[in-house]
């Protein structure tokens, strides 16, 4: 019997990261705020109206890249898997002969049944040109996601010899998109406002692509899972985003992010009634308010998705937070920034992050910042940044 019934379902979840909402380094240590504090250089990732708040010093700016990776085993995945492995090497080495294993089998086999994996990767690179006429970022950017899961079938609790053939199986889906596009942004005139307005727009051109996987225990093979074998469709996609600065201190900001609902079904797969079915990726509209409060040495930010983030329409899951973060700024020499996201739902975990900024004589540098969360829920990202 192959008892790697679903060590691909974490293997397929994890390996997405050599391939998710795209996140600057400074963001995810900052809980993931940006609507109303990202700067003019982030701003194609969090509100294209934030192309046009620069200072006079700023001239030219570029991230080159930027990468997060995050992964959550909400059900404790990995120890299951471990208790399973464990427990048929003891079994098939005695020949079938100790109950004891095969008794921690059947338990391991039964914890895994309905766990769930999800990973979210995401890449990116900006070129940012701020100007007092009409400010443009030039960004690129690619967001995986993916789900996996084990499928258990009860008749597998029934069998006497580790020769058997499991009837469980393995499924998962994997999704994400690729956009290239311009944000434009600059400062509007209002004589009846007291403080500054910004409006921005991101037109971009949008690759999806989305995956579906499913195997026997036999047969399951994470190399397998391959986002070559995906299929895909090109389209246009659009974010705006509108800033106000009440004053030098106070921000206010929000964001729409993928104006125009986009889906694609994935390939054809066994479900886990047996039967040839299909998944239907979504990439639709994302809401987001934020404001933020700074001075030269600090700064605050609080935003709020208005709505949730649904990743496939035939999977009751989909992500939907609040988030507050804080950093103090030495000079622009070097910053410590912390945050905490917390999510609106049952389908997420909170996260607590944390990150350093490095940079020299203020103009090139480095961000790194990490996150935890309870239920196995792990982040990380990384930067690398010119700014003139």
């Amino acid at each position: 019997m192959k008892r790697n019934i679903q060590l691909t379902a974490l293997a397929v979840a994890l390996s997405s990261a050599s391939a998710t909402a795209a996140i600057d380094a400074r963001s995810f240590a900052m809980g993931g705020t940006g609507v109303s504090n990202a700067n003019f250089l982030t701003s194609s990732f969090h509100n294209p109206a934030l192309a046009a708040r620069y200072s006079d010093s700023d001239d030219f700016g570029m991230i080159l890249p930027t990468i997060n990776v995050r992964a959550h085993d909400s059900g404790d995945l990995v120890t299951s898997i471990d208790n399973f492995s464990d427990a048929f090497d003891r079994w098939d080495e005695s020949n079938g002969s100790d109950d004891q294993a095969k008794q921690e089998w059947i338990d391991a086999l039964s914890a895994m049944d309905g766990e769930i994996v999800n990973a979210d990767v995401s890449t990116g690179m900006v070129v940012a040109i701020p100007n007092r006429y009409l400010s443009a970022n030039f960004f690129a950017m690619v967001n995986a996601s993916v789900i996996a899961a084990p499928s258990v079938d009860d008749s597998d609790f029934n069998i006497t010899d580790p020769d058997e053939e499991l009837k469980s199986s393995v499924l998962g889906l994997g999704a994400g998109t690729v956009d290239i596009g311009i944000t434009l942004a600059r400062e509007l005139q209002v004589d009846a406002l007291p403080g500054r307005l910004y409006l921005g727009v991101s037109p971009k051109f949008q690759q999806l692509l989305a995956l579906g996987y499913s195997a026997s225990a036999e047969d399951a093979d994470d190399d397998d899972f391959d986002f070559d074998d995906a299929n895909t469709s090109t389209g246009f996609n659009l974010d705006i985003g509108l800033a106000y600065d009440i004053n030098d201190q106070i921000q206010l900001g929000f964001s729409a992010k993928n104006l125009i609902e986009n889906t694609l079904e994935t390939n054809s797969y066994t479900g886990v009634n047996g039967s040839s079915t299909n998944a239907t990726y979504v990439v639709g509209p994302e809401y987001v308010i934020g404001a933020s409060y700074q001075t030269k040495l600090f700064a605050v930010s609080a935003d709020f998705d208005i709505n949730e983030k649904k990743y496939f329409e035939e999977i009751d899951y989909a992500t939907q937070f609040a988030r507050v973060g804080a950093e103090f700024d030495a000079w622009s020499w070097a910053q410590i920034r912390a945050g905490y996201s917390m999510s609106l739902n049952d389908h997420s975990e909170d996260m607590i992050t944390a990150g350093l900024g490095l940079k020299l004589f203020g103009t090139a540098g480095i961000d790194l910042s990490a996150g935890y969360g309870s239920d196995n829920n792990y982040g990380v990202a990384a930067q690398f940044i010119m700014q003139l």
